[in-house]
């Protein structure tokens, strides 16, 4: 079964007393996939990188690209609280 995800819309909390903000990573993460990931030469990873990029909701993640997703996104310089989120939701 295939994860679904809203790039365009994550909520994660910023600071210790609990403040809350929205990031959109959908365009960083699609452009992180395909031109700087380790995922060289796969048709459909780029077009999961295409589909993210130009997202406005929900995407579905093909299971056999959740572990080149992770890779991807731990290389990313992303804020702490979206990396773990993003890295929660695809390992469940």
């Amino acid at each position: 079964m295939d994860k679904k995800l809203d790039f365009t819309n994550i909520k994660v909390q910023v600071s210790f007393d609990g403040t809350m903000q929205t990031f959109n990573v959908a365009k960083v993460l699609g452009n992180s996939m395909k031109y700087t990931g380790s995922v060289v030469g796969d048709i459909g990873f780029d077009k999961l990188a295409e589909e993210i990029y130009y997202s406005q909701g929900e995407v579905s993640i093909p299971i056999q690209y959740l572990s080149s997703m992770i890779h991807v996104i731990n290389d990313m310089p992303l804020v702490a609280a979206v990396k773990r989120y993003l890295l929660d939701e695809l390992k469940k």
